[in-house]
């Protein structure tokens, strides 16, 4: 049920399955917020269709009307919505003292039956933020650990609970029939751990399952511990408060980081302010300059591949600008013992952190390297870390896994170190090497590459992903053949204009191994001729058969886009490929019979649906604990893409926060299926993936995160 308003008009989504009690609260919002478009959900599977692609500024969820709403739930919406605001509906009576708890976290919770002017006075308050008072201020991005433990007590669950604080400690909650029994923490348990958890301010959670029973070491009324722990907490807090007062009157120090990554950004700078830093983030190079200049910051730490420019260049005009001479540097990087060569070039580097780290590491070096402030270092004598060797992070990948799958910002870091040039450039006056230019049989269907430039860009996958060069080929609208060698006869991609045209190879053994059935009737003659024919041009079999009224042209062009799409699936598995890409001025003639397919991401992930996953081998062993999440373009780039329902629902679940264990189990996946989907999108590098206990929130990720997916496309 829709209300159709203006387009500026607040949006408010309901979840309530009750039809008499959904009439009750559309009276309510009517009153309330006249001008408001309202969207009622009588399920949770309505309430995630309703929310993709808009943003609704209140949520109003009936927390009896769904089996134990979850703590998911809210963490999608926190990470899909970090503006919004909620509303709680519960038939558990709650305490007098209650308005204690509430102002700890982001949630309100109305107890049912509604009283109709409390009800109007609330929704009034929650979307009319200039008249607001201070108690209605709060968001889902201030989700705390009280209001999940409100919602799992309410909703009378009996589960267990794990939590993640800021600090990577662990600790559990015992839940029995909605009341909490037992918590656990490093050392302490009962009431005492329970307070302690309360007590910290982010991190993350978790339900564990198939776990032992704890033992019953609390046995007060939900609503009275809850009050009780946040009263110690205020109190502690306070103290706090008190101390730093009186023993400190120096600003916070002052760090900005730059990175392309805004999961990467986004756990740097969480961590950083639970540490008592004051942050200011910058995703390229420009934006961190002008930061720097206008924040003076007592420390940078910065990715050496940016999308505008390289750490050195950064660097330099960091050193040229008397503003921000001064300021020392810390390269971030995978590759930081390759870096150090670039120390002694730009005296302002003083040190190096290695990807991916975890939040001790990150503290450390920064800690290490603060005293270096602007008042007293020598910036011409750089200083190492403790170390000579960079200090590695610990990580759970496999050890040979593929650039493919690392995070965007580190493609290209290798090659840094020997050349000033970007990864691709355009080609000089020298044509490409003779072993590209086409034997003079096919002169007069293949045009002379070293005419319109030849050599474009060249790599190789230990450095550069595919789907790197297919996005660079993309984004400069080229056209000409990208060619790929491994172990095999290569494979030629053909682009017109930046959009795929086919791929080929000319051995048509490699390029068709079996013969479809719509050859069954073809005189095996003329298959031998064609299979000729593309051993020495390149030309796929069908189209030479499709000329010659052999097989009908459609059924032909469907054959040639499959057979080279499964053909270059077998790249995305492969240890190494190096490529290069040559630029002409048109394609061979036979390349104008198949028209071309506009969107590079789409050709991409239709090959690789090729890939199996015995042929993922080491690539498959992803730590059961990673968490996936979205680069910076990879959720807008996902938005575009024809996905099947399978994938729709995987990427669904990205919130960088969940692992991938946890999202198998969510939609009920064998691992094996799970692995294979993400690696098609880590191919694609649309997602990358962290450690476990990196996960961060990010307005870049979650459940309903502007998911515009084209349904219908079967496996």
């Amino acid at each position: 049920m829709k209300e159709e308003k203006s387009k500026h008009s607040p949006r408010i989504l309901v979840l309530e399955p009750d039809e008499p009690q959904a009439s009750v609260i559309l009276t309510a919002l009517r009153e309330a917020a006249p001008d408001a478009l309202v969207e009622m959900a009588y399920s949770l599977e309505d309430a995630q269709r309703l929310v993709l692609g808009v943003k609704p500024d209140l949520f109003v969820l009936d927390v009896d009307a769904v089996s134990d709403l979850g703590q998911d739930f809210l963490y999608d919406l926190r990470t899909s919505h970090p503006n919004a605001r909620a509303i709680i509906l519960t038939g558990v009576h709650l305490s007098q003292h209650r308005e204690e708890v509430v102002n700890l976290g982001a949630i309100h919770f109305l107890e049912k039956p509604l009283r109709h002017d409390a009800f109007v006075q609330l929704v009034r308050a929650l979307i009319q933020p200039e008249d607001t008072s201070e108690k209605f201020q709060g968001t889902l991005r201030d989700l705390h650990f009280t209001d999940i433990i409100q919602l799992k007590c309410m909703s009378g669950a009996t589960s267990i609970v794990e939590f993640s604080g800021p600090n990577d400690q662990k600790a559990r909650v015992f839940f029995e029939s909605g009341q909490v029994r037992h918590a656990v923490t490093p050392g302490r348990e009962g009431m005492e751990a329970f307070n302690e958890i309360v007590s910290w301010k982010g991190g993350t959670i978790s339900e564990v399952a198939e776990a032992e029973p704890g033992p019953k070491t609390i046995d007060l009324d939900w609503q009275m511990l809850l009050l009780e722990a946040t009263r110690k907490s205020d109190e502690k807090n306070a103290g706090r408060g008190k101390k730093a007062t009186s023993t400190s009157k120096k600003t916070k120090p002052k760090l900005l980081v730059t990175d392309d990554s805004p999961m990467l950004l986004n756990f740097v700078k969480e961590i950083l302010l639970d540490a008592n830093y004051d942050v200011i983030t910058a995703s390229n190079g420009q934006e961190s300059l002008r930061a720097a200049e206008s924040e003076i910051p007592d420390l940078i730490l910065l990715d050496y591949v940016l999308p505008d420019m390289k750490g050195n260049e950064v660097c330099r005009r960091l050193l040229e600008n008397p503003g921000t001479a001064a300021i020392p540097v810390v390269y971030m990087s995978g590759f930081t013992t390759d870096l150090q060569t670039e120390q002694g070039a730009n005296p302002n580097v003083i040190g190096f952190l290695n990807k991916p780290f975890t939040s001790d590491l990150l503290i450390e070096t920064v800690e290490n390297h603060m005293s270096n402030s602007p008042e007293e270092p020598d910036p011409t004598e750089p200083q190492m870390s403790p170390s000579a060797e960079p200090r590695y992070a610990e990580a759970s990948f496999p050890v040979e896994q593929e650039p493919a799958y690392r995070e965007t910002s580190q493609v290209g870091q290798e090659q840094a170190q020997t050349t000033e040039a970007p990864w691709w450039s355009a080609a000089g006056p020298e044509p490409a090497a003779t072993s590209f230019t086409a034997p003079a049989a096919e002169q007069s269907d293949v045009p002379d590459p070293s005419v319109t430039g030849g050599l474009y860009l060249c790599g190789d996958t230990r450095f550069f992903s595919l789907n790197h060069a297919m996005q660079t080929i993309a984004k400069e609208k080229l056209t000409g053949t990208l060619r790929s060698f491994w172990d095999k006869e290569s494979v030629d991609l053909l682009t017109q204009d930046g959009q795929i045209v086919l791929a080929t190879s000319r051995d048509p053994d490699l390029y068709c191994p079996e013969a479809p059935v719509t050859l069954a009737n073809v005189d095996p003659e003329r298959i031998a001729a064609a299979k000729n024919e593309q051993r020495t041009m390149g030309r796929p079999l069908f189209l030479m058969l499709a000329d010659e009224d052999l097989i009908l042209r459609e059924p032909a062009l469907q054959l040639v886009q499959h057979h080279g799409q499964k053909l270059f699936a077998q790249l995305w598995t492969q240890p190494c490929v190096r490529f290069l890409f040559e630029q002409q001025g048109s394609l061979p003639n036979f390349a104008s019979q198949v028209p071309p397919e506009p969107e590079v991401d789409h050709w991409a992930l239709a090959s690789l649906r090729f890939v199996q996953f015995p042929q993922l081998g080491q690539r498959a062993n992803y730590n059961p604990g990673s968490i996936p999440a979205y680069t910076r373009d990879g959720f807008e780039r996902i938005q575009n893409l024809r996905l099947t329902v399978a994938e729709a629902q995987f990427a669904s679940q990205f919130n960088g926060v969940r692992s991938i264990q946890q999202i198998a189990k969510n939609l009920r996946l064998d691992l094996k299926f799970a692995r294979l989907t993400l690696f098609r999108f880590l191919a694609l590098e649309i997602v990358e993936c962290w450690p476990p206990g990196t996960g961060g929130s990010t307005e870049q990720k979650g459940v309903f995160h502007r998911l515009k997916q084209t349904i219908g496309l079967g496996e």
